[in-house]
């Protein structure tokens, strides 16, 4: 399911629901039964050219908690970092451009973890949280097991301006770099679409 879309939306009471529809590369669930929901991660996995689904549902909450039990479920958290002149933090990870985040570690807290992984995965320090949250689900398999990250971005500033980074090898960070927005499409074409979602947000 890496870097393609499955969004859940509610169905109101007085809405008409169009039918079901698929297409090769778009399908559309109405509440779909909880075999629908397991069998999802296998589907996906078998159809590459499948690029969005849709699951339209009266029960929400619901359909959402039986969506997540399926998967093993991960916390992490992270930033979108800005200094003094609006430069945002971006890193590159595996030949991708990324926005520095990683996993809780037992006791912390979201904010604790989120300026924690900022800083070890590239050397800046001297971070402050500046607002709310926004989350994202991000669904991988590793080991035969089908994990669900939700990732915590939380708004931060920096005193600095293009401060220097020290990007986290082990981690395959190969560079720590600040850009000014609007970002080149050259960094937009290789990230992934939930950052740009998270920058939209957070910007």
């Amino acid at each position: 399911m890496l870097n393609r879309r499955v969004k859940f939306r509610p169905i109101q009471e007085d809405s008409s629901m169009d039918r079901p529809a698929t297409s090769r590369s778009f399908l559309r669930l109405v509440n779909p039964t909880a075999h629908m929901l397991r069998e999802l991660p296998t589907l996906l996995k078998r159809s590459p050219e499948l690029e969005r689904v849709e699951i339209d549902a009266t029960d929400l909450d619901e359909t959402w908690m039986t969506f997540c039990s399926g998967y093993h479920e991960l916390a992490a958290a992270g930033g979108v970092v800005k200094d003094e002149e609006g430069h945002v933090l971006w890193i590159q990870r595996n030949g991708k451009w990324d926005l520095p985040k990683g996993k809780l570690e037992s006791g912390e807290s979201l904010e604790e973890a989120a300026v924690r992984e900022v800083e070890e995965e590239t050397g800046i320090t001297d971070l402050h949280i500046t607002g709310e949250a926004f989350t994202t689900f991000h669904t991988y398999e590793a080991g035969g097991v089908v994990h669900l990250k939700t990732t915590f971005w939380y708004p931060m500033s920096h005193r600095g301006n293009l401060t220097p980074g020290t990007p986290q090898a082990v981690e395959g960070i190969t560079d720590v770099t600040w850009l000014k927005p609007p970002f080149d499409e050259g960094v937009l074409s290789r990230t992934f679409g939930s950052i740009q979602t998270v920058l939209d947000e957070l910007i």
